[in-house]
């Protein structure tokens, strides 16, 4: 993919980014997908890969089994061709030891 071809792709994926939920985003996924850009989605309780997820965020899991689950997606990902332009961004389940502190940076 050319960087000009590239960079018009961003500026479509950032568009649809900001649209309105409704035919609005509807139309700018269509365009993206008119150009073989694929919108990337997880559900809740997906086990994490890192392969297709950016963690943003973690929580706590509830029980050890729900550790290194998806508790919730932040932001959409992007895929062309099977190449990843952006990673689907969640907020991951971690055990609780592995969360910081209230008020920490």
């Amino acid at each position: 993919m050319s960087p000009q071809i590239r960079e018009r792709i961003d500026e479509m994926i950032a568009a649809a980014d900001v649209a309105a939920e409704g035919p609005e985003r509807a139309a700018a996924t269509a365009r993206l997908a008119d150009l073989g850009v694929e919108r990337l989605t997880v559900e809740p309780g997906t086990r994490f890969d890192p392969s297709r997820h950016r963690a943003v965020a973690v929580t706590p899991a509830v029980a050890p089994a729900e550790a290194n689950r998806v508790a919730a997606m932040i932001r959409p990902g992007w895929c062309h061709e099977g190449q990843i332009l952006r990673y689907v961004e969640v907020r991951v389940e971690v055990p609780p030891a592995q969360c910081p502190a209230p008020g920490a940076s």
